[in-house]
């Protein structure tokens, strides 16, 4: 193998996937995740410089579309969101199964805003009572579950345990038994 051989990379161009944000190469391995170099990607030429340049802006780019604030509410949202509230909430709070979290879904708003205009206009959120109800009961369910899988764990061990030691008393056993039958044979001649 020649010293030019063992120089020799891939000059064609990197196949890159973005991928929430970062570039990754499917050719060559490199990724700006954690910084591996695009073997593909001559940098000295102008042509991969523009192309790591365009990756980067990119990338900078989607990092601050990211960052921008919720939009502000605008009166005729607010109009929408209490209307909706007004047909799903009664004196002691939602009609199942309502919550902030369904109006601002079924609403296509953040749930931020519904939870403004509820507790602006209408109160606390009080939770409709079958919500609580199951909640209720999942959380007792859920409680009996886990003390049922660790019982069941402990039996296990326990079951491991007690099958090892019925394994080990057969083996005794069956040596006990050699130990008669040759002692029987000794005794017959």
């Amino acid at each position: 193998m020649t010293a030019d051989t063992q120089q020799q990379r891939d000059t064609s161009r990197c196949r890159i996937t973005s991928v929430c944000g970062f570039s990754f190469c499917s050719r060559c391995g490199g990724n700006d995740y954690d910084d591996r170099p695009f073997a593909c990607v001559d940098l000295t030429t102008t042509e991969g410089s523009e192309a790591m340049a365009t990756r980067k802006t990119k990338t900078a780019t989607t990092a601050a579309k990211r960052a921008e604030p919720p939009p502000q509410m605008q009166r005729e949202d607010r109009r929408i969101v209490a209307d909706k509230i007004a047909d799903v909430y009664d004196d002691e709070g939602y009609i199942a199964p309502w919550t902030d979290d369904l109006v601002a879904q079924d609403l296509g708003v953040p749930r931020a805003w519904v939870a403004e205009v509820r507790d602006f206009m209408f109160g606390p959120a009080n939770e409709n009572p079958k919500l609580a109800e199951y909640r209720r009961l999942h959380s007792e369910w859920k409680a009996d579950y886990e003390k049922f899988r660790s019982e069941l764990a402990a039996h296990k061990a326990e079951g491991k345990r007690l099958h090892n030691t019925a394994l080990d008393l057969q083996r005794r056993a069956e040596e006990i038994g050699v130990q008669q039958n040759r002692i029987v044979r000794e005794c017959k001649l």
